[in-house]
């Protein structure tokens, strides 16, 4: 019987940078983000063992081996290796939007294939335990640049802030109700920038510049904008999505200086395109250097900025509410 799991891609709003080891074992770090109803989805059919094979991992490529040890997806590979699990198996993966685009692909992946793995070995595991396995999966097995927020969305679903401090993780849902978010969603919208990146390079240089401290002072700023957006979403008035598009804007200017990575040049003028037609502010999802915009734009002129961009970059979506799940065994 096949087994799929549902994990949703998430899209980050203020706090990013306070979520690196690097920052919250030494300071006060938190984030304020959400999933959204885009998935990744890896499915796992357990077969006898009468094929020419014992493992076959279906995703860009296709892997046919005899070993877990000769894997190559990475994730695959040390996953299956920490919980021991050797019975054959066919795993193929699908995906809503292309990897590489600031949504947390990576971490959505490592969640999801944790919560597969889990489920068919018949352990369970709580949201916050899928989130530590990945961190720890991606952190020091694989030794990536990543940071902490990414697997948290995942796993939880939803609209959260998480707060970390050293090796502690909390978890403060945003206080919103159902029909705010979807007038919120409303008037926000992900363009891609045409751009793909691997966000544990870009990323190496903010590091770089967390550990010597040298941007401390934009961290400080960035990790006050996550308060500010908290008000602005957990305090209903007309005006929320021109708040919420200037704190954006904010942290969007402040990103910019913790990194020469983060945005070249077409991604600015792509940013100033989009504000000259009809945003009102945004920022670039994840860690920097390609993927998406998130801007806020009004809903009667999203229409006209859709066919200047092109529609095929042009994505609108709802909030995740479930994280993690499996959806079908």
């Amino acid at each position: 019987m096949i087994i799929t799991t549902r994990t949703p891609l998430r899209v980050s709003m203020f706090g990013g940078g306070t979520d690196y080891p690097a920052y919250f074992r030494r300071e006060q770090g938190a984030v304020l983000g959400f999933a959204i109803n885009r998935y990744i989805y890896i499915s796992a059919l357990p077969f006898e063992c009468i094929v020419d094979y014992r493992y076959r991992v279906s995703y860009s490529r296709v892997e046919a081996v005899d070993n877990v040890s000769e894997i190559v997806h990475p994730v695959v590979r040390s996953v299956m290796e920490r919980y021991n699990y050797d019975s054959p198996t066919d795993i193929s993966v699908q995906a809503d939007l292309p990897a590489n685009s600031g949504l947390g692909s990576s971490s959505t992946f490592t969640v999801g294939f944790i919560n597969l793995i889990s489920h068919l070995q018949g352990v369970s595991r709580s949201r916050m335990e899928l989130a530590r396995e990945a961190i720890f999966t991606e952190q020091e097995l694989l030794k990536e640049n990543v940071g902490v927020q990414d697997q948290l969305h995942a796993a939880f679903g939803g609209i959260n802030r998480f707060n970390l401090r050293g090796d502690s993780f909390s978890l403060a849902p945003i206080s919103i109700s159902t029909t705010d978010t979807r007038e919120l969603c409303n008037w926000l919208v992900l363009i891609h920038t045409d751009i793909k990146r691997h966000a544990s390079a870009v990323v190496a240089e903010q590091l770089a510049n967390t550990t010597q401290r040298n941007i401390d002072s934009e961290l400080s700023q960035m990790l006050a904008l996550v308060d500010e957006g908290q008000k602005v979403l957990e305090q209903p008035n007309v005006e929320r999505p021109r708040e919420l598009a200037r704190l954006l804007h904010e942290g969007w200017v402040l990103k910019r200086r913790c990194s020469s990575k983060v945005a070249g040049d077409a991604i600015n003028e792509l940013y100033e395109f989009c504000l000259q037609n009809g945003a009102l502010g945004g920022k670039l999802c994840g860690a920097g250097g390609g993927g998406f915009l998130l801007m806020v734009v009004p809903p009667d002129r999203q229409a006209s900025l859709m066919e200047l961009v092109g529609k095929r970059r042009f994505i609108k979506f709802q909030i995740d509410m479930e994280g993690s799940r499996v959806i079908h065994q």
